[in-house]
């Protein structure tokens, strides 16, 4: 299927768009990304082990980087074609359909290949709003991988399509990064957010424990989202799911701080986010509407 380049060029964009900024100097295992409407700024190669990702929005909608590793022999064709192409079949019937989505998951149960199943997906710096700098930290092995961001434009392109999908080779080449040290928890489960200990106003490195994952679909994930008005927390639910009309287009119902993609069971992500006053949430992508979402208040 051929899809239409984006209404506004780059140019524009660019025009519009948040300046990126200065990076200061980096310790061991630090890799920043400037995410763009619509491409990454980012190395193509970087050591295995702990990475500390400094993910920067300059972009003027929402925008997010799955890692997801590929299977060996598989290319970055192999999932633009094999697994992109469904996704944007499945919308496009959603869109034909008015919203009803059930022709939508038929293409998908039908034309997604079978090593779709043999994609790990290795974490990455989660949904963070134009302008926004996020911080997210996680173990890499070696391989090829996929980066993306599938959020979608106000006509319901995934920007995966547009741009924002691109490789990312980890080498056999260790980082020297250590593992960070956490000031609280949260664990991740099917159909819950458990969190241990406080999280304060200002700076926290929250460490985020994969416990569980589904069997099917897509996985846990944790996001975290200030929540400034009333009903802010029921409409960043349906703007979560994509396959909704409205789901992770431009428009954004929250202010989105950050957090980390899904990753295989056992492992851990921390997310460094720094708190002002006020009420926030840790929501899951795929499992928010299904109640997997943890309120909190910082004074």
């Amino acid at each position: 299927m051929v899809v239409a380049p984006a209404r506004s060029s780059a140019a524009e964009h660019a025009a519009m768009a948040t300046p990126a900024p200065k990076f200061p100097p980096a310790g061991p295992g630090t890799v920043d990304i400037v995410a763009r409407d619509y491409q990454f700024e980012m190395p193509s190669r970087i050591p295995s082990g702990w990475t500390t990702f400094r993910f920067f929005n300059a972009g003027m909608a929402p925008h997010f980087a799955l890692l997801s590793k590929l299977p060996e022999g598989k290319k970055l064709e192999d999932y633009r074609n094999d697994v992109g192409t469904p996704f944007v079949d499945a919308m496009t019937a959603i869109v034909e359909d008015k919203g009803d989505k059930k022709r939508g998951f038929e293409i998908l149960g039908r034309e997604l290949p079978q090593w779709f199943g043999e994609i790990h997906q290795m974490g990455g710096p989660g949904f963070t709003q134009p302008g926004g700098l996020s911080i997210t930290e996680c173990k890499l092995v070696p391989g090829t991988y996929v980066v993306e961001c599938y959020i979608k434009t106000p006509d319901n392109r995934f920007h995966g399509m547009l741009g924002m999908l691109r490789t990312l080779v980890v080498t056999d080449e260790d980082s020297g990064a250590r593992e960070p040290l956490a000031d609280a928890r949260i664990a991740l489960y099917n159909g819950r957010i458990e969190l241990a200990g406080k999280l304060t106003r200002g700076r926290n490195v929250v460490a985020v424990d994969f416990k569980e994952q589904p069997e099917a679909g897509l996985g846990n994930d944790a996001h975290l989202v200030k929540l400034e008005h009333e009903g802010d927390l029921e409409r960043v639910v349906r703007w979560l799911d994509w396959s909704n009309l409205d789901g992770m287009t431009h428009k954004v119902p929250a202010r989105l701080l950050g957090g980390t993609q899904e990753m295989p069971v056992g492992s851990t992500a921390y997310v460094v986010v720094d708190l002002e006053p006020g009420d926030y949430a840790w929501v899951s992508e795929s499992a928010a509407a299904s109640g997997m979402i943890h309120r909190f208040s910082v004074d």
